[in-house]
C-alpha cells in the first residue's frame, strides 16, 4: 500500500469584517456592552463574514432561511476555495477521484458534494460528505481521505467550509453568548491528497491518535434551532482541552519512536485566546507554532474545521518540513474530543 501525501492546502474567507465595527453594529442592543468587551479582549482583530451584519442583519432570520442561505454561500466559498488549490497544485480537475466535505453549519442532500460537478470533476468523481464534528473534523476527514488515497491510488481533494454568520442569534447577550458571537468566523479550507510518488513534495500523512473525554460532553455542543445553529460553549472548555490535549499526541508519537521534542513544528487549533494560553502553558511547543495559531486567530477568529487547516498551511509555508521530518496537528472540540495527526515531509 502507498502513501498519501499531501500536495497542497489553500484556505479562503469571505471578506472580512473589523471587529471594532463590528462591536459598534450591537452596542446599543441588549449586552451589547458585554459583546465589546470579549471583543477587546479576544484577540481577534478581523473575521470573515459571508452574510455581512452591517449591510444585511441575519439574527431574526428563521432556520430555513438561514439554511438556504448557508448553502448558497457555503457553495459560492467552497467552489473558488477548491479551483485554487488545484490550480495551485496543478492537479487537473478530471484527475480527482474523491471529493470528501465536511461541514458544521451546512445541511442538504446535496449539499457540498455537488461542487464535484461544479468545478469540472468527472461524474465518476467519488463524493463522501462528512456530516457535524465541530472544530476538529478536519482531522479525521483528512485521515479518511488519506487512507482512501492510499487504497485507491487516486488523487483526492477534502474541503471543509463552516460558515456562522448566517447562524448569528439575537439579543439579549451574556457573556457565553457574548464570546460565541465574538470568536466564531466563516471560512473554508481545501486539501489536495495525492498518492506519494519520488519529486512531488509535499506531507505524507502517517497516523492519527483520537481521545475522547465524555464527562465533558455538555460543555461544549452545536444543535439546530428555531434560529440557526445554537452553540453551547461552557467557560470551562481551556481546562478541559489543556487538561487532556498531550495524551493522543504522546500516544501517537510513543507508537512511531517519536520523542515530544522531534516535531518540528505542531499545528494547533486556534480555538480562542484561553484555549490558546492553557495550551501554551501546558505543552512545551516550539515558540513559533502558537505564535502562528494566534496569527490565524487574530486574521480570522474560530473558523471550525478549516482552522486548523489554515494553521497548517501557514506553517508549512513558512517552514516546509525537509525529508524525514515530522509535524503534529491538534484539534479539539464537541464530545470532548481531541485528535492528533503525524505528518512528514517528503
Amino acid at each position: 500500500m502507498g502513501v498519501a501525501r499531501i500536495a497542497g492546502v489553500t484556505f479562503h474567507t469571505p471578506p472580512l469584517v473589523d471587529m471594532g465595527a463590528f462591536a459598534a453594529f450591537v452596542a446599543d442592543d441588549a449586552g451589547g456592552d458585554a459583546v465589546g468587551r470579549v471583543i477587546r479582549n479576544s484577540a481577534i482583530s478581523t473575521k470573515g463574514m459571508a452574510v455581512d451584519t452591517l449591510v444585511e442583519d441575519p439574527r431574526w432570520w428563521t432556520t430555513r432561511r438561514r439554511m438556504d442561505r448557508s448553502l448558497v454561500e457555503a457553495r459560492r466559498l467552497g467552489e473558488e476555495t477548491i479551483t485554487r488549490a488545484l490550480n495551485d497544485t496543478g492537479l487537473a480537475p478530471g484527475d480527482v477521484g474523491l471529493l470528501a466535505t465536511v461541514t458544521t453549519t451546512t445541511h442538504s442532500a446535496p449539499g457540498l458534494d455537488a461542487l464535484a460537478v461544479s468545478t469540472g470533476m468527472s461524474p465518476s468523481t467519488q463524493i463522501l460528505s462528512l456530516g457535524p464534528m465541530g472544530c476538529y473534523a478536519a482531522v479525521p476527514a483528512l485521515f479518511a481521505c488519506a487512507r482512501w488515497v492510499e487504497g485507491s491510488g487516486r488523487p483526492a481533494v477534502l474541503l471543509a467550509v463552516d460558515l456562522f454568520s448566517p447562524h448569528l442569534q439575537p439579543p439579549p447577550y451574556d457573556k457565553e453568548a457574548a464570546v460565541i458571537l465574538t470568536l466564531f468566523g466563516d471560512g473554508a479550507a481545501a486539501v489536495v491528497l495525492e498518492p506519494g510518488t519520488p519529486g512531488l513534495a509535499g506531507l505524507d500523512v502517517v497516523d492519527a491518535e483520537q481521545l475522547t473525554v465524555p464527562e465533558h460532553a455538555d460543555d461544549l455542543q452545536v444543535h439546530a434551532g428555531d434560529l440557526g445553529m445554537r452553540i453551547r460553549l461552557s467557560p470551562s472548555m481551556p481546562d478541559v482541552v489543556a487538561a487532556a490535549v498531550a495524551e493522543p499526541a504522546k500516544v501517537l508519537l510513543a507508537r512511531h519512536g517519536l520523542g515530544w521534542d522531534e516535531p518540528v513544528w505542531w499545528a494547533v487549533h486556534p480555538g480562542g485566546r484561553r484555549i490558546l494560553d492553557r495550551v501554551e502553558e501546558v505543552l512545551d511547543l516550539p515558540a513559533e507554532s502558537i505564535a502562528t495559531s494566534r496569527e490565524a486567530m487574530r486574521d480570522w477568529g474560530n473558523t471550525a474545521a478549516p482552522a486548523v487547516l489554515g494553521v497548517l498551511g501557514r506553517l508549512q509555508r513558512s517552514r516546509p518540513l525537509n525529508t524525514g521530518e515530522h509535524g503534529v496537528v491538534l484539534a479539539f472540540g464537541p464530545g470532548a474530543t481531541i485528535w492528533a495527526l503525524l505528518l512528514r515531509g517528503a
